[in-house]
């Protein structure tokens, strides 16, 4: 059907509209049917290549030694490479790829905000990461069924379960809770029955609901497994990594309204002696305007 400039849904009307020109209404109906979609090809060879690259360096300068992405037999645990956004002109593409990008905004709204970008780096033999929901930082459950939170993980290596992929619980969204204690597991014999592997090749996007159930499996070969974890969330959600008043001089230019936005510049609060003004009161006009609809 066409869908036009209907009053009940003004944002919506443009967000469902950009989906459909990406080519992405499959990756929505699986989004709300089981809390997760893949989208393969997401990257190109060259911007995968990329990103694997500069996030190898940044490790490598932080752990002070080099790092066999193929054969590395040394580094067993998970290795949080944090706040990676202003680290390289590359790091900005992937946050603005526009396929994923969008899906983020059906989830969480045009004014959805950056809350983190970081790696997991993943070596033989460590612990896999336990199942959980992302929905957190002191929101109650049971949580809403639409979303507070929600990610975007990048594959920049490939991922199977002997790799050390992610970890998915179809469906977990609707159950609106953090997993139980004997939910969690991943291997072994506290394997979660209903749990998954995401074996996708590298440069795939994997975008999910910020309820549903995830984790990732240990890896069982040498070598590493890299991503990069792209988490956004709604305006009054705290962010993970701190942006807004930290963005280095000449970061954003011509054409970067939405990263600009991304990063805090049209959020309302926080204002000092300046008072309100007039962020504060286009805002109130935009929720006012949009309130028939949760994004």
């Amino acid at each position: 059907m066409d869908i036009g400039d209907w009053t009940a849904t003004p944002d919506l009307n443009d967000i469902y509209r950009e989906i459909r020109d990406l080519g992405l209404e499959t990756n929505l109906a699986e989004l709300e049917a089981f809390g997760f979609t893949v989208i393969e090809g997401a990257l190109d060879p060259e911007t995968t290549k990329g990103l694997r690259d500069k996030i190898l360096e940044i490790a490598e300068a932080r752990m002070g030694r080099k790092l066999d992405l193929e054969g590395e037999a040394d580094h067993h645990e998970i290795a949080l490479i944090p706040y990676l956004l202003f680290k390289d002109p590359v790091f900005k593409k992937a946050v603005l790829n526009e396929k994923q990008l969008a899906l983020i905004t059906y989830l969480l709204g045009r004014h959805c905000i950056l809350s983190s970008l970081t790696c997991h780096l993943k070596g033989e033999g460590g612990q896999g990461l336990l199942l959980h929901a992302d929905t957190a930082n002191g929101i109650p459950e049971p949580f809403s069924p639409y979303s507070h939170v929600a990610n975007t993980n990048y594959a920049l290596t490939d991922y199977t379960e002997e790799n050390g992929c992610l970890a998915m619980v179809p469906g977990s969204h609707r159950l609106h809770r953090q997993p139980t204690k004997w939910e969690t597991g991943l291997d072994g014999n506290r394997r979660y029955e209903h749990v998954i592997p995401i074996e996708v090749p590298a440069g795939s996007a994997v975008v999910w609901h910020g309820n549903t159930w995830h984790g990732s499996f240990p890896r069982k070969k040498p070598g590493l497994r890299v991503n990069l974890a792209t988490y956004f969330c709604r305006e009054y959600v705290q962010t993970q990594e701190a942006y807004r008043y930290n963005v280095p001089d000449g970061y954003l230019g011509p054409g970067d309204e939405r990263l600009a936005r991304l990063l805090g510049a049209d959020l309302a609060h926080n204002w000092k002696d300046e008072g309100a003004g007039k962020k504060f009161a286009d805002r109130h006009r935009e929720i006012s305007r949009s309130r028939t609809w949760q994004n």
